[in-house]
């Protein structure tokens, strides 16, 4: 085989690899942009505080969960039937199925959490 052949031969080989390496990397950059971005959304999510009315739909002490079915909590989410983590066993004290309720949620470690709890007449 000529010099010049294996020359061209190298180059090419080394042209591949730099350039797939490149694109290997370029996707992983963009994918940890996507993820910091996410990061930051989610934290400022954490800041915020949300009221909303609801139905009492099950209180589960064992696991520290209210099932409330609420109505539209602006900026958050639409009307649903969904579980919450208790910030304490006492905010669902006295607190029956059926009950209409006033409630604050914060988000919190990637869930939301019931932080106030009170019936409403």
């Amino acid at each position: 085989m000529r010099v010049w052949k294996v020359a061209l031969l190298l180059n090419l080989a080394l042209l591949l690899g730099i350039s797939g390496g490149y694109l290997w990397w370029g996707r992983r950059a963009e994918r940890l942009e996507q993820e910091l971005a996410r990061t930051r959304d989610a934290q400022a999510v954490s800041d915020q505080e949300w009221t909303a009315r609801g139905v009492v739909r099950a209180v589960l002490p064992d696991t520290e969960l209210i099932v409330i079915s609420h109505e539209e909590i602006r900026g958050l989410m639409a009307p649903m039937t969904m579980g919450f983590r208790a910030a304490s066993p006492q905010i669902y004290d006295g607190i029956q199925v059926g009950d209409l309720v006033r409630f604050r949620l914060r988000a919190a470690a990637g869930s939301l959490v019931v932080t106030g709890l009170e019936r409403v007449p």
